[in-house]
């Protein structure tokens, strides 16, 4: 079981290999099996939720092609003060951050321009193993997913007319 600062060094790591936008360098922080979860809103009767899931290292490594590609520049914070290390039920080894983030669109992005940074703030649980290699992390309220989540959602509303029936 790692220490308190043993998880929240482990969690720095990850952190600092998404701002440098290492993707190499984000897939040696993960082992092979993890998992990434996004979490976003969606209609409950909507059974294409679109959210963003990640099982394993390569699955990890194209979100995070695909996220950088999608944004000209990335900067990901969380001062040490905002980790917080939990005792999990099967002394797993918990950690929650509270995290700022500035992303900047490559392109034109559900309504926000090209070019024009834009900050907001989400919160991450994350699980590592032993060894300090991330295994699992959600995150909850990231912008970038609620914007595509939304966009579903008004896709869903068109398909199903729903949009009419008031």
């Amino acid at each position: 079981m790692l220490t308190p600062a043993q998880l929240k060094k482990a969690l720095k790591e990850h952190f600092d290999a998404e701002a440098a936008r290492d993707v190499q360098w984000i897939c040696d922080t993960v082992t092979e099996d993890a998992e990434y979860h996004v979490i976003g809103p969606s209609y409950p009767d909507d059974p294409v939720k679109k959210k963003a899931t990640a099982e394993g290292r390569e699955a990890v490594r194209q979100l995070w092609i695909n996220y950088f590609k999608n944004f000209s520049s990335y900067s990901i914070k969380c001062e040490e003060k905002d980790m917080f290390p939990l005792a999990g039920e099967n002394n797993e080894n918990l950690i929650f951050a509270r995290v700022s983030i500035t992303a900047t669109p490559a392109n034109d992005f559900e309504g926000f321009p090209a070019g024009k940074p834009f900050c907001y703030k989400t919160g991450a649980l994350c699980s590592f193993d032993d060894n300090g290699k991330l295994t699992m992390e959600t995150v909850f309220g990231s912008l970038g997913q609620v914007l595509f989540d939304f966009r579903r959602m008004r896709e869903f509303l068109t398909e199903t007319g729903a949009a009419r029936a008031r």
